[in-house]
């Protein structure tokens, strides 16, 4: 990886979270990975028994299947600029294993894992009476 000088002038992230990553300058390898489990309830009165655990879901111990490997393609970079020069980038959020790279990378494996629940009240107790 053919490395460059990164100017930046102003950046701004309101939120940077789950396993996400804000790099200003080169990286050689970035791997965020980030797991979830999102309970939605209606009432939002939890108790014991809306306990979740990851070890209950097969979905964060299955082997990620990642794509093939794509045939080598041999290639030449020029860089006419020594320089990546940024004025202003402005971002509400990066998150669940995201990247805001400003500079050259050269390897990334990033993986988000989330399990979501919506539990409903029984439609017993909605009906009037």
């Amino acid at each position: 990886m053919e490395k460059r000088n990164v100017n930046v002038n102003y950046i701004k992230v309101n939120s940077a979270s789950f396993s996400s990553i804000l790099s200003i300058g080169d990286t050689a390898y970035a791997g965020p990975k980030s797991r979830g489990i999102a309970v939605q309830k209606e009432g939002a009165i939890f108790t014991k028994k809306d306990e979740v655990q990851f070890k209950n879901y097969d979905l964060f111990s299955r082997k990620a299947t990642w794509p093939k490997k794509a045939k080598h393609v041999r290639q030449h970079i020029h860089h006419h600029e020594p320089n990546i020069n940024m004025e202003y980038a402005s971002f509400i959020g990066i998150g669940s294993s995201s990247i805001c790279q400003v500079g050259s990378i050269d390897k990334i494996c990033a993986e988000a894992r989330l399990k979501h629940f919506r539990i409903l009240r029984n439609n017993e107790s909605h009906t009037k009476k």
